[in-house]
């Protein structure tokens, strides 16, 4: 009888964090793309520019929109030299352009 209540209010925790998840996992993923879809405004073709340039777009985005659109700043804050580097990297092994939708699913946020 005594554990009923701790296991009531277990299960309904886990059930609580499971559906969460996706929606925070959504938001993140549009956070993503919106930020990758802005740095291609600043840089069309990536292939152009060097890797301190596209740390220098991100960071320029990461200022202007952290406020205004949702878990941004999460993501920019998430942001380090070896993401740029790794992100540098695959966007020059694939396109040569900026794709949000790439990007985002090779940094596993949608």
């Amino acid at each position: 009888m005594k554990y009923i209540l701790p296991t009531i209010l277990l299960a309904s925790f886990v059930v609580l964090s499971a559906s969460l998840q996706p929606e925070s996992r959504g938001l993140l993923c549009s956070a993503c793309k919106f930020l990758w879809k802005e740095v291609k405004k600043e840089l069309p073709v990536v292939a152009d520019y060097e890797e301190k340039e596209l740390k220098a777009a991100v960071t320029n985005v990461c200022s202007k929109f952290t406020f205004s659109i949702p878990l941004l700043g999460q993501l920019c804050d998430n942001i380090g030299d070896d993401v740029i580097t790794d992100v540098y990297k695959f966007i020059l092994q694939e396109d040569k352009e900026i794709n949000p939708d790439k990007i985002c699913t090779h940094l596993n946020e949608c």
